[in-house]
């Protein structure tokens, strides 16, 4: 009898704490396989999507890649926007592989431990931890980011280095560390605190989200690409007499060296007071006629004309707070029935930090159809706003076609891809539409 309760005391603890590292890495392998059966559902489905036909209404107009592409040419864009769809959504369920690791490995509790016995002094601690977690994500999704870019190197879309990569992946690392640090300093501040912490955190990320408005443009976006004043006089005096024209209270037009890392085509209108500016990539400077550089660039001011930008602020706010919301509900939901195989004490804990990314990946993840819905038909506003402008459907035909080649962008996407990947509309449904505004033309 008195041997039984001395022994029982030791063996309860004992067999818990073998329990608890099998229950995490069962639930991490069972993830695996979870991940491993979606990626083969996932290259079945869009193995099978892009050997759709083109749609019937498209087949002999300009919206057909076969009218302006080779054949060759039509097949390579096939299969790169097939490798570079299911890359994206392969993607998405490794990062949330990667998030889940780090909680049942016992990995972020680990770290966090380990540095509060070695480094006394929290404020060198935190960075210290942020940096490790920051690391590890770095490492585990390389593959797939190497991955990417070797796709769109044998395309042809990129035209990038492997040593400009390299840098590059490099710089954000440091971006990415940086923001997390700050954004986690204060997170975690609130979180301690209790209470409805997760709507102060609300509060703090508006004006947060409006500074990035304006500082991203002069500070970050400079560290990837270099800007500089149009060159060319004449195409900057037509793009600002059209700017002008639509009312936009700007001088600032740049071309930037995109030819460097991509043989893609862009301009946008971005930044926020002092920093509105309008960018015109090099690569549209060289493959693009001057009318249909006046036909892209007017569709970027028409965002500031709609006040796109203002709305996506806004846009932007309301759905951190829906964010913030339903994720501290899921957060301590999930905390509440598998605290102890995620190796998280409380919700304040650092080693929750994994947990909170995953549950914002996942969130944002299900949110993106709707975002990409909303952004689309903005996007269609704006097309026909440069037709108005511009006058000169034609041009955009022109435009949409080398935008697709020099991409090799799918005109006609699969519908899983144009709900979750596509902020813009089809490039086929474009053709259609600026071919429909020509004919309604007076």
């Amino acid at each position: 009898m008195n041997r039984s309760n001395h022994r029982s005391p030791h063996r309860t603890p004992q067999r818990s704490s073998n329990r608890q590292p099998n229950r995490s890495v069962l639930a991490f392998r069972r993830y695996m396989l979870f991940f491993l059966a979606a990626t083969a559902a996932i290259l079945a489905y869009f193995w099978l999507a892009y050997r759709e036909p083109v749609p019937a209404w498209a087949e002999g107009t300009a919206a057909d890649p076969r009218s302006f592409l080779s054949v060759a040419d039509a097949e390579r864009a096939s299969s790169y926007s097939m490798l570079r769809d299911s890359l994206y959504f392969v993607g998405t369920l490794w990062e949330w592989g990667m998030l889940l690791w780090l909680l049942t490995s016992g990995y972020a509790r680990t770290l966090s431990q380990r540095l509060k016995a070695a480094v006394p002094s929290v404020v060198v601690r935190f960075p210290l931890y942020i940096a490790g977690i920051s690391a590890a994500l770095f490492a585990l999704g390389l593959p797939l980011r190497l991955l990417s870019y070797s796709i769109a190197r044998n395309y042809d879309v990129s035209t990038l280095s492997f040593g400009g990569w390299w840098r590059d992946q490099w710089v954000q690392l440091g971006v990415d560390t940086v923001l997390l640090l700050a954004v986690g300093a204060v997170v975690f501040a609130l979180a301690r605190k209790g209470g409805t912490w997760w709507f102060r955190l609300w509060l703090l990320s508006i004006p947060f989200l409006l500074f990035m408005m304006v500082i991203r443009p002069l500070a970050i976006d400079p560290l990837f690409y270099k800007y500089e004043p149009l060159a060319d006089p004449a195409l900057e005096h037509a793009v600002l007499e059209m700017t002008s024209k639509a009312g936009v209270p700007t001088d600032r037009v740049y071309e930037a060296n995109y030819s460097e890392k991509t043989n893609a085509i862009n301009a946008y209108v971005d930044g926020f007071g002092p920093s509105l500016r309008i960018v015109i990539w090099d690569t549209a400077l060289q493959k693009l006629t001057a009318d249909e550089i006046v036909v892209l660039t007017a569709h970027e001011v028409a965002h500031y004309v709609k006040h796109h930008l203002q709305w996506s602020a806004v846009g932007g706010v309301a759905s951190m707070f829906l964010l913030l919301w339903i994720g501290n509900k899921a957060y301590r939901a999930i905390l509440k029935r598998w605290r102890a195989f995620l190796f998280v004490r409380h919700p304040a804990d650092w080693a929750g930090l994994p947990l909170m990314l995953l549950v914002v990946s996942v969130l944002s993840f299900a949110a993106t159809p709707i975002s990409s819905a909303v952004s689309r038909h903005a996007e269609l506003e704006a097309d026909r706003f440069a037709y108005a402008l511009t006058g000169d459907a034609d041009a955009a035909v022109t435009l949409y076609q080398k935008l697709a080649s020099s991409s090799r962008a799918a005109v006609h996407p699969p519908a899983l891809t144009y709900w979750f990947r596509y902020t813009h509309p089809s490039l086929g449904s474009r053709i259609a539409e600026a071919l429909r505004y020509e004919r309604e033309l007076p």
